[in-house]
């Protein structure tokens, strides 16, 4: 079978059957976490996942032969981007703590070269220096100890192996009640604006505990060389409805669902319809990381 990993197309039924595995992949993301949207957000979406990709796989310099550490590699992005690059001589290790992901990547490839593990980031079932590559993305957020993963990853890379990896910086996202005039609805509105503000300084949290400067500290203090952080966000205009029901990750609860724990019901109808009927300006920040092992 073709290993060849194809950009992600904008439309899945177009797309020709040379990749059998992409195809059921994109096509599996398109059930879950993108259900319902229209076909030109779709696009939008699934070309902004391969540009994220492109740069997490671009910075880590892998080469044919290269062994590769995808660490959360969920259902894999990473790990069939990197199987690619590696080549047939190349060995790509995907590490999650879902057992389930796991099963669905292996269900959606053949690559011969491809090793499963179970676990997480920051204690690595690795020998010491045994990689040439760690890459990741979106993981991090789901670490408490940041700084461990951060050692880890140094423990089990090769001298002169790569660090790369994308995060969502979302202690900068931009606030619901700054992007919304919630004034009209009076001391509600000035509530949700106390409760959203309180809500980001969560510090144990840690979807929300850290940004680009403990990153670039994290990899620094674990011995890494050359660390260089690249900034970006993602900007959209969220339809209310979706805004209130997407899932931003796995495990997470709704905002609807947050506001339902936290007011009275009332409170919560008026604010879902104030949010319904209106498009939600939303920025979201990252962080791209690459730094070598001296």
């Amino acid at each position: 079978m073709c290993r060849r990993l194809r950009p992600l197309l904008p439309r899945l039924h177009l797309l020709p059957p040379l990749n059998e595995q992409l195809d059921q992949w994109a096509e599996w993301l398109v059930r879950t976490r993108f259900a319902g949207w229209p076909d030109e957000e779709v696009a939008a979406a699934l070309e902004q996942l391969a540009q994220k990709r492109d740069g997490v796989l671009d910075a880590a310099g892998l080469e044919p032969g290269a062994a590769v550490a995808d660490v959360g590699a969920g259902t894999g992005l990473l790990t069939l981007g990197a199987v690619e690059r590696v080549g047939p001589d190349g060995d790509v290790i995907a590490l999650d703590v879902s057992v389930d992901a796991l099963d669905e990547l292996r269900a959606n490839t053949a690559a011969p070269n491809i090793s499963y593990l179970v676990g997480q980031a920051d204690v690595l079932p690795l020998r010491d220096d045994s990689v040439d590559a760690v890459v990741t993305r979106s993981v991090l957020i789901y670490v408490d100890d940041k700084a461990e993963a951060a050692r880890e990853f140094s423990r089990v890379l090769r001298s002169g192996g790569r660090v790369s990896l994308f995060e969502p910086i979302n202690r900068r996202n931009l606030l619901l009640t700054r992007s919304v005039d919630f004034s009209p609805l009076g001391d509600l509105g000035d509530r949700l604006r106390t409760w959203n503000e309180a809500f980001y300084e969560h510090t144990n949290d840690p979807m929300l505990n850290f940004d680009e400067s403990d990153l670039e500290r994290f990899f620094t203090d674990a011995g890494l060389a050359d660390v260089h952080v690249e900034l970006g966000a993602d900007e959209h205009q969220i339809p209310g409805e979706r805004y209130l029901n997407q899932v931003g990750a796995p495990g997470r609860p709704t905002l609807l669902e947050r506001w339902r724990d936290e007011f009275a019901a009332d409170d919560v109808e008026r604010l879902a319809a104030f949010v319904t009927e209106r498009m939600i300006p939303a920025r979201f920040p990252y962080a791209f990381l690459a730094a070598r092992k001296p």
